[in-house]
Order: C-alpha cells, then sequence, then structure tokens
C-alpha cells in the first residue's frame, strides 16, 4: 500500500480542527486512518491516546499506544535518534493506561462484592 504523507498530514489538520470544533468522532475517525496506515509521526496516537483517556476507553487506549510503539521503534531502527525520546514517552503512557485498566478492574470487582 502507498503512502500519501501529504494526505496524512492533511488528515492530521482537519482532524484538529474537528476536535477544536466539538467533532470528535469524526476527529477520531480521521486519526485512526492514520494509526491504520502507520503514520511516522506522534501527532494521532497522542491525540487518539488523550482522546480514548478521557472517554475512559482505555482498550482503545493501549491499542493506539502500542501502535505508536512499534511505529517508533521502526523510526529509531531507521537513526532517527529523535525518535527515541517519543518512544520512551509512548511505552511511560502505555504503562500508566494498563495501570489504570488494573486499577478500575479492582474498583469494578470490590464493587460487585
Amino acid at each position: 500500500m502507498e503512502i500519501n504523507e501529504n494526505l496524512q498530514a492533511e488528515r492530521n489538520l482537519k482532524g484538529s480542527e474537528f476536535e477544536k470544533s466539538g467533532n470528535l468522532d469524526k476527529a477520531i475517525e480521521l486519526y485512526e486512518e492514520n494509526v491504520t496506515e502507520g503514520f511516522k509521526g506522534n501527532h494521532p496516537y497522542d491525540r487518539l491516546a488523550t482522546i480514548y483517556k478521557n472517554q475512559l476507553d482505555l482498550d482503545n487506549e493501549i491499542r493506539v499506544l502500542e501502535k505508536a510503539i512499534i511505529v517508533y521503534e521502526e523510526i529509531t531502527i531507521e537513526d532517527r535518534l529523535e525518535g527515541l525520546p517519543k518512544l520512551f514517552r509512548f511505552k511511560n503512557r502505555l504503562e500508566k493506561a494498563i495501570e489504570t485498566k488494573k486499577q478500575l478492574a479492582k474498583q469494578k470487582k470490590a464493587k460487585l462484592k
């Protein structure tokens, strides 16, 4: 599949506009397209992870962060050292999201007792 980087950049810009206007569903749709294509930049991963976190959609937040880590591991292997700090940041965010999911599961289990 051929990747059109200009189209991806345009999706990110439009996604930001949709976010600002409150149309999160459309923003998610555009960012998800870039994630599916393995966009080599942090914007759609950061934005989706934040949106999903705010919606308490931890499964999707974790999925997006895992994809970001895969992409940034590739970027770092390609000798793009600027990817390393972002890779560590995504890994830290993933750890926090997984921990939050565990805590929420514990709380839910405690309420059921």
